[in-house]
């Protein structure tokens, strides 16, 4: 039976800190300590669901370079093959038929170069073998694929939306080189830490002149190791991005920290500018 004194005591304990008054003084320090652990544990499962969210790299992929559904009758077409689908590389025109169809038209199209980045994409570009006819309509096809492969696609950025990879055909015959409006500079820097990896960043001014759509044939020396990747960038609102994604990229500069970027315009005919003077820049820090 409980004294008046020991109910008094009991009572101050509750008042003053109510999560120990039943347990002896003894075994406070081991329930600080599983507080405190209790805590770590919840700050770096948050970390995790954190991380698995913004973790959204796909397994595959076949997208097209080019923004246009105009194709000169003398162009080219640049693909980009993504993680597990770069395996198809190899047996294009083999095991992998690539050709553009319209209702009346079939002609194959011959891997003409192969560029790796260092990322998990590699790019390759095409060009009709034989002659295209004038304002038809030509889908671009890869037969046997296996199940899990998308056909290849090219992003709407007015819908919003992926779509079947169409082009029709122009009478332009694009012989013109390339000449650029200004000379590249570095503009700005940009890192983002997100699930899967980083996002990476180098910006550069570019604008140039062509009667076709321009790309950029980037080259990307590593001081480092002496390494040199080419990679054809898009420009994008008068810039260029070398670097890398979350899941994928061209270049990787998060290896070693000082590099050089050389660039030369690129038309959707194959026609190059001449080569800029080398850049030096630094990875994002």
């Amino acid at each position: 039976m409980k004294t008046a004194k020991m109910k008094t005591l009991i009572s101050l304990r509750t008042k003053t800190n109510p999560k120990f008054f039943k347990y002896p003084t003894c075994i406070k320090p081991f329930l600080v300590a599983y507080s405190f652990r209790r805590h770590i544990t919840l700050i770096i499962l948050t970390f995790f669901i954190t991380a698995i969210a913004s973790a959204k790299c796909e397994n595959n992929g076949i997208y097209c370079l080019s923004k246009s559904p105009i194709l000169n009758k003398n162009g080219i077409i640049i693909l980009e093959f993504y993680s597990a689908s770069q395996l198809l590389i190899p047996d294009l025109n083999k095991k992998y038929p690539v050709y553009l169809k319209s209702t009346q038209d079939k002609v194959q199209l011959a891997v003409i170069e192969t560029l790796k980045g260092e990322m998990n994409e590699t790019q390759i570009i095409l060009k009709p073998v034989s002659e295209l006819i004038v304002n038809e309509i030509y889908s671009l096809q890869i037969d046997n694929l296996p199940k899990y492969e998308r056909k290849p696609a090219r992003y709407n950025y007015s819908s919003n939306k992926w779509e079947e990879l169409t082009f029709k055909i122009s009478q332009s015959v694009d012989n013109d080189i390339p000449v650029f409006k200004s000379t590249p500079r570095e503009q700005k820097k940009t890192l983002k830490l997100l699930g899967c990896g980083p996002e990476s960043w180098v910006y550069f001014n570019m604008a140039g002149q062509d009667k076709s759509e321009l790309f950029v044939r980037t080259y990307v020396k590593n001081k480092a190791t002496g390494k040199i990747t080419t990679y054809i960038l898009s420009i994008e609102n008068g810039s260029v991005k070398v670097g890398r994604g979350m899941c994928s990229g061209a270049f990787n500069i998060d290896i070693g920290g000082n590099f050089e970027v050389s660039f030369q315009l690129y038309d959707q005919s194959g026609n190059k500018s001449r080569m800029t003077n080398a850049i030096a820049f630094t990875n994002p820090i």
